[in-house]
């Protein structure tokens, strides 16, 4: 029997997200979507579908509108104790640790709560020792918590620096970015489809990328994290691609190496969840290549086959990072990934999340 699980979120890009990986998750089936009044009472496929993929086969679930208030009592009427956050971070910060206190078990996508010292921001390749945080959560929420997933644009980042940070040290590192539309919204994919433009300035982001990235690649030391102690140099800007964000990534070592060195480091790289195998879990997802990258074809890295995947059927798809351009001067590294924004950047990651903690037992 696969354990329900709810969706706060109905319409919104991250939101079709979680239902298109939901829709045949072997894990988890969803049992309730909450949105907002507008949306209240119609079934999922009364709404909109935007994502470009054809809407998955869903159960007719209605839309349930409500007080963050009733929240808890509407899922216990359902029997649901998993509940997936899609809300924008204004909701979240709210409705999320209301939750908590109702002994619901949370997992975020929302930047509302990523940085609370009690609340787990987890990569599950990268920290998952970072989970251990749960414990002191659950001891005063009434066994309930928050655990978070990053911000989209770190994926791409922090997944090849692991790696290389354990294997050579970090002293410094400089990122790029080029963010893709969907990274703001149907709204604004809509807006730049009109216009044939977008503005490339994204509000505090390069601080949110930097403070995401050292607490990540950081050390749990038994009660709380010990931030990793290199600088940071980030900048961000948008770009007129729908989907997928690109970093071109500068990094200066503690020791020398080889691009050959960096390729094997990366190509070979693997953690929990492929020794787990779980559902989400791409089999590689460091994959590194020789040629250009193609945010058309590799969107879907880690898929079963790049033509024509179903990322309702394919929860690997879009799932793994990029790597191109490797190039390494003595300590001086630098090279390319890229990866999808609303798949590993989002909804994919933070279900990957959930099957991590439910695999471990965590969630109970």
């Amino acid at each position: 029997m696969r354990e329900k699980v709810a969706l706060l979120g109905s319409s919104g890009i991250v939101s079709q997200r979680f239902q298109q990986r939901l829709s045949n998750h072997p894990w988890f089936e969803l049992s309730a979507v909450f949105g907002t009044k507008e949306n209240a009472g119609k079934s999922l496929d009364e709404l909109t579908w935007k994502l470009p993929e054809s809407r998955p086969e869903l159960s007719n679930l209605a839309v349930i509108s409500c007080p963050a208030s009733d929240l808890n009592f509407e899922l216990e009427k359902l029997n649901i104790q998993l509940v997936f956050s899609a809300l924008p971070s204004a909701e979240a910060e709210e409705i999320e640790p209301i939750l908590r206190q109702g002994g619901k078990y949370v997992f975020s996508n929302s930047a509302a709560h990523r940085m609370d010292i009690d609340v787990p921001l987890v990569i599950p390749e990268i920290n998952p020792d970072h989970l251990a945080l749960l414990g002191g959560q659950k001891s005063t929420n009434h066994g309930g918590s928050i655990t978070c997933s990053t911000n989209c644009t770190v994926m791409p980042i922090a997944i090849p620096l692991k790696p290389i940070a354990k294997q050579f040290g970090i002293k410094s590192l400089e990122v790029q970015s080029e963010q893709s539309l969907s990274g703001g919204g149907w709204q604004m994919m809509a807006s730049a489809k009109k216009t044939g433009e977008v503005s490339p300035e994204i509000l505090g982001e390069d601080a949110k990328i930097a403070e995401e990235v050292l607490l990540l690649l950081g050390e749990f030391n038994g009660n709380d994290v010990t931030l990793a102690k290199f600088s940071t140099d980030i900048s961000c800007r948008r770009v007129m691609r729908n989907f997928g964000h690109l970093v071109k990534v500068k990094v200066e070592l503690s020791k020398t190496t080889t691009e050959e060195e960096i390729f094997t480091l990366l190509n070979n790289f693997t953690s929990i969840p492929q020794q787990l195998a779980l559902p989400s879990a791409p089999s590689q997802p460091i994959i590194v290549i020789n040629s250009t990258i193609q945010p058309s074809i590799h969107q879907w890295a880690g898929a079963e086959s790049l033509t024509n995947p179903d990322p309702a059927i394919d929860l690997r798809s879009g799932m793994a990072v990029v790597v191109s351009d490797l190039q390494v001067t003595d300590n001086h590294l630098s090279f390319n990934a890229f990866s999808e924004n609303t798949i590993r950047g989002a909804a994919g990651g933070c279900l990957l999340l959930a099957e991590l903690a439910f695999k471990q037992g965590l969630l109970i």
